[in-house]
């Protein structure tokens, strides 16, 4: 019975763990997110495209492929597949080379992440020695590439903010004494500590602003800038002349006499 137990412990393990290409250690086989049923259940409702064992390939290689993170470019593929319906004739495929080539143009230049998205079309043009800028211009210039860029600037907050009001009730839940059930449903309660410091992160990330400040910023019209321009070319003027009076002279009392005159139009009201 000894005996059968370490067989089957042996052969879990060799399920469970491949040989790493670079080491003779063995390294825990890669578990990806994305399966067949999860890409059509986030299609957009009435699109006909179809998951294809190719396009789970292609989505399970993005790490491979762009050396960026497994996960963040299978979630970035499932947030942006809404485009395919949004933007007419667009293809899973194109898509995700889409997603790949916005993702690398945050740690590379356009060219280079356009090559390293179309490897085989890059090769080409250089054997051939034809331009490259122009191809990759004209890809960051389409619709699906710009769409994508958009969406990536919309700050994080905004993005994630459904998740703050999740995070929210969660701190409330625990500062109740409530924890996640097991896994047969029965409930569980947390400790008195641990209700202290959800009470206390709650209070922290709903609390009110101590401060609030506005600050505006007002615009001179054109107009009141020209007078204000004519009025200081005025007094500079004034003052030149009074300068010259008192060189010449002429005592301070009779300098300091300014006449002004005031030109006072009458306008006709209608009654």
């Amino acid at each position: 019975m000894a005996e059968a137990s370490k067989a089957q412990t042996r052969f879990n393990k060799k399920k469970l763990f491949k040989p790493d290409s670079s080491t003779t250690r063995l390294t825990q086989e890669k578990k990806f997110n994305i399966t067949k049923e999860k890409l059509e259940s986030y299609l957009p409702r009435g699109a006909s495209h179809k998951v294809t064992d190719e396009i789970l390939e292609i989505i399970h290689n993005l790490e491979k492929d762009t050396g960026l993170p497994q996960d963040l470019m299978e979630e970035d593929v499932l947030g942006y597949l809404h485009l395919v319906s949004k933007i007419p004739r667009t293809k899973l495929r194109e898509l995700i080379n889409a997603v790949k080539y916005c993702n690398l143009k945050r740690n590379y230049d356009n060219k280079k992440a356009w090559s390293i998205v179309f490897p085989d079309k890059y090769d080409k043009l250089v054997r051939e020695g034809r331009q490259i800028d122009s191809h990759v211009a004209m890809y960051n210039q389409s619709q699906l590439v710009v769409e994508i860029d958009k969406e990536m600037l919309i700050p994080v907050y905004l993005q994630y903010q459904p998740y703050f009001h999740a995070a929210v009730k969660k701190q409330f839940d625990l500062m109740n004494g409530k924890a996640a059930p097991r896994a047969d449903g029965t409930p569980q309660h947390v400790s008195p500590l641990v209700q202290m410091n959800a009470a206390k992160t709650l209070m922290e990330i709903t609390a009110m602003p101590q401060e609030a400040k506005i600050d505006l910023t007002i615009n001179k019209g054109e107009e009141e800038l020209n007078i204000q321009r004519e009025l200081n070319a005025q007094l500079a003027e004034m003052v030149k002349i009074q300068k010259s009076r008192l060189d010449s002279g002429e005592s301070l009392d009779d300098v300091q006499k300014i006449g002004i005159n005031v030109n006072i139009i009458d306008a006709e009201v209608e009654e």
